[in-house]
C-alpha cells in the first residue's frame, strides 16, 4: 500500500482551517481545499490588504484565473456566497483562532516557526498546527510526507512539518528502490524554479550571497532544506544522501537528479519496470510514470509528488550498481496537494490531551 488513507469522513460539518500566510503555497492550498468535502479554509491571516489578497487569488501567472467569482466586503473574502474571514496580524494568535473556530492552523507564512510561537497557536485553541516547510526535529513533533511516512502520525503530535516539495519528489523514489535494489548511498541535485526567497535584481541576501543575484537572469547554485525532511521521514538514510540545488530562470516546474549506488547490479529495464509497477498501484497519486520526452512546463499543474522520467534512467555500463534517476515535480501544485491530504489526515486522526 502507498500509505495514503482512505478518507471518508461522515461528519455534519467540515474541519475548519485557518491559513496564516497567503503566498504561493497558501493560495494553491486554497484552490484545492475549495473542492474538499472534509476540510475547509474559514479564515486567512496575511499582512497584505484584503483587495490585494483577493486579486492574487483571482489572477495567477502560473495557476491561471481562479475558477469561481470572488469579491471582498469589509473583512471578508467571498467565494460565491461563502465568506472567509480576513485578518492582517503579523503574529496570528488567540483572537484570530477563536474567532474562526479553527481546529487546524496552517503556517505558510515562512515566519514565526520557532517552537514557542507554534506552541502558542495550540494554546490558543488549534488542535494541530501544520507548517509548510522543513523544520528541525526539536521544533516539530513530527515531519509527515504523504505517501512516504503518513502512517507515522501519532495522536499526540501537535506541531507537524509537511516537509519540502523537493523531498516529496525524491523520497518516494528512494523508498520504491530500497526493497528491491538496496540503496547504499547517493547524491541528489534539484534543478529548481526560482522562488520569492531570491532577488529579482542583484542585491544583498541575508543568508546566501548567490541568492542575492537576479533570479530570472542566472543559474544560482545554493543549498536545499529538503535533506532535513528526508532524513526525518527516512531515518535509515541519515548521512547516506547529500545534495544541493540549482535555482534556474523558470517560474515553476523543477526536477531532481538522483545518482545512487546500489548494493547489487541491475539494468535500466529492471528499474523502469519496477517503478512502473509500483506507480500503477502502491504509489498511485504520488508517483506518475512517463515515457514521454517532457520538459519543465509539461508538469505545471500536475498533482503528483514526482513524475518519473523513464527515458532518462541510466545504469553505468549498461548493467551495474551506479544508476541515475530523474523525477519532475510542480514545486507548488504537487506540494500543495500533499499538504491538503495531510490536513485531511490530521482531521481524521484524533488528538489526545
Amino acid at each position: 500500500m502507498s500509505g495514503l488513507p482512505d478518507i471518508n469522513l461522515h461528519e455534519e460539518r467540515k474541519h475548519r482551517v485557518l491559513v496564516n500566510g497567503f503566498g504561493r503555497v497558501g493560495r494553491a492550498l486554497f484552490r484545492i481545499l475549495s473542492l474538499s468535502q472534509n476540510v475547509e479554509i474559514v479564515a486567512i491571516n496575511d499582512p497584505l490588504p484584503a483587495k490585494q489578497l483577493q486579486y492574487l487569488l483571482k489572477y495567477d501567472s502560473v495557476m491561471n484565473r481562479f475558477f469561481a467569482e470572488t469579491r471582498v466586503e469589509g473583512d471578508k473574502l467571498f467565494i460565491g456566497n461563502r465568506a472567509i474571514a480576513l485578518t492582517h496580524s503579523e503574529n496570528v494568535g488567540d483572537a484570530e483562532i477563536k474567532a474562526a473556530g479553527a481546529q487546524l492552523v496552517v503556517n505558510s507564512s515562512g515566519r514565526n516557526n520557532d517552537r514557542a510561537s507554534l506552541d502558542a497557536l495550540v494554546k490558543a485553541g488549534a488542535k494541530r498546527v501544520v507548517v509548510s516547510k522543513p523544520l528541525p526535529a526539536g521544533i516539530c513533533d513530527r515531519t509527515i510526507m504523504m505517501g512516504v511516512n503518513n502512517a507515522d502520525l501519532r495522536a499526540s503530535d501537535r506541531i507537524i512539518s509537511a516537509g519540502s516539495c523537493t523531498a516529496h519528489c525524491y523520497a518516494p523514489l528512494i523508498k520504491m528502490m530500497q526493497p528491491q535494489f538496496a540503496v547504499r548511498r547517493g547524491y541528489m541535485m534539484t534543478v529548481h524554479a526560482y522562488t520569492s526567497g531570491q532577488n529579482i535584481v542583484d542585491g544583498g541576501h541575508s543568508q546566501d550571497a548567490r541568492r542575492g543575484r537576479a533570479a530570472a537572469h542566472n543559474i544560482v547554485p545554493t543549498t536545499t532544506e529538503s535533506l532535513v525532511s528526508f532524513e526525518q521521514v527516512m531515518p535509515d538514510f541519515k548521512g547516506k544522501l547529500v545534495g544541493m540545488a540549482q535555482r534556474v530562470p523558470v517560474v515553476d516546474g523543477s526536477n531532481v537528479e538522483l545518482i545512487l549506488e546500489l548494493e547489487k547490479e541491475t539494468t535500466r529495464e529492471a528499474i523502469n519496470e519496477h517503478i512502473y509497477a509500483l506507480s500503477e498501484h502502491h504509489y498511485a497519486r504520488i508517483v506518475e510514470y512517463t515515457e514521454d520526452p517532457i520538459v519543465s512546463s509539461d508538469i505545471i499543474g500536475n498533482p503528483h509528488s514526482c513524475v518519473f522520467d523513464s527515458q532518462l534512467t541510466h545504469v553505468h555500463g549498461g548493467k551495474g550498481n551506479l544508476v541515475r534517476l530523474i523525477g519532475w515535480y510542480d514545486n507548488e501544485w504537487g506540494y500543495a496537494n500533499r499538504l491538503a491530504e495531510l490536513l485531511e489526515l490530521c482531521a481524521i486522526r484524533s488528538v489526545v490531551a
